[in-house]
């Protein structure tokens, strides 16, 4: 694709006819521009995008509604695993059915198992009702940290997660609340509900903090050494179930000839910005992940990634991203050229 790209620049660099063409496009788009007004298309852009939004959200929810799934599925998950281990079963074996064929099971980290013990002095309907009302204010939270509208709630990966009561979007604010005064405590806590927190959090963050961040998940080792050992001990399973159950996830993690590339995007990207970097390397490289991971991208969020990360189609984030990490260089001298050729197309208007 790059090649291609180079190759139409190149060629349309040393044929007037074509530069000039285009230079005369690109002065009519400007001039249509100007003509609307760019507040106007601003609230045209800003009216089209509710509406995918909505659109989109509207048919996931449906979905999820038609498949039985339960309000607060995920959270009721982790409820349930929570349970088991404290009364001497296997967390791991605690799950939710969806119908008569379709079964979730509890793969959390003994970490978020010790974290979460405190929500057995609740029954399950209450926890649930609790955390969806503590995701929900989150969410909200989000936008205004971001200072986005309103229906910014219902970006799809979003939605999706404010309905099953995931901790995503928990662990999403608290690590933007880790830059403030509370971020010792907020970090600790994103990574024990989330091991993944901890990706972002190298980029935003010195190493130190990330240390001290991951001494509260070495800790619970201390508190429940059976757990962490009996987790080890099925850690192949708890994966290759939870690989299953997400049909391989969103990501690029399972497939080679994708992995690849979208590896050596976050890295080029890491190398000029690492917290952007940090942030999108979850939903294009993490295992098994879900569609409401590409809620990370919301602290570096732009048109192309709002747009297409909102579609829920597996394998579609790694290939956004690697094409915002190729604009992200490629931006520049694109830009440049097109000016080139607008004022090369002006300077022909003017002499003509």
């Amino acid at each position: 694709m790059i090649a291609i790209v180079i190759a139409v620049a190149g060629f349309a660099s040393t044929k007037w006819p074509v530069t000039r063409a285009l230079g005369v496009g690109i002065l009519r788009l400007q001039a249509t521009r100007d003509r609307i007004g760019k507040d106007r298309l601003r609230i045209l852009g800003q009216a089209g995008l509710a509406v995918w939004f909505a659109g989109l959200t509207y048919g996931r929810i449906s979905q999820f509604v038609r498949a039985n799934f339960p309000l607060g599925q995920d959270i009721r998950i982790y409820y349930r695993g929570v349970a088991q281990w404290l009364h001497g079963g296997d967390p791991w074996s605690a799950n939710v059915a969806v119908g008569k064929h379709v079964v979730f099971y509890y793969a959390g980290s003994p970490a978020t198992t010790v974290l979460l013990a405190p929500s057995a002095l609740l029954s399950e309907d209450q926890f649930t009702v609790l955390w969806l009302g503590l995701t929900a204010l989150s969410a909200l939270a989000i936008i205004r940290w971001f200072r986005l509208p309103l229906w910014w709630l219902l970006f799809p990966p979003t939605a999706e997660a404010l309905y099953s009561g995931n901790p995503q979007i928990v662990v999403l604010l608290l690590l933007l609340l880790g830059a403030g005064k509370a971020g010792v405590l907020a970090d600790t806590v994103s990574v024990a509900l989330k091991v993944y927190a901890v990706i972002p959090l190298i980029g935003e963050r010195r190493l130190r903090r990330v240390g001290l961040a991951l001494a509260l998940t070495v800790a619970t080792f201390i508190v429940a050494p059976s757990l962490w050992i009996e987790y080890l001990g099925q850690f192949g399973a708890i994966s290759a179930r939870l690989a299953q159950e997400s049909v391989n996830g969103y990501s690029a993690f399972y497939y080679p000839l994708l992995l690849i590339p979208t590896a050596i995007a976050i890295a080029l990207l890491w190398r000029r910005d690492p917290k952007a970097a940090a942030w999108l390397a979850v939903p294009a490289l993490w295992p098994a992940s879900e569609f409401h991971y590409s809620t990370f991208a919301m602290p570096v969020m732009t048109p192309l990634l709002a747009v297409l990360l909102a579609v829920p189609i597996q394998r579609l984030a790694p290939f956004v991203i690697m094409l915002y990490v190729f604009w992200r260089f490629a931006s520049e001298p694109v830009q440049g050229r097109l000016r080139a050729w607008a004022a090369l197309a002006s300077v022909g208007r003017t002499t003509s």
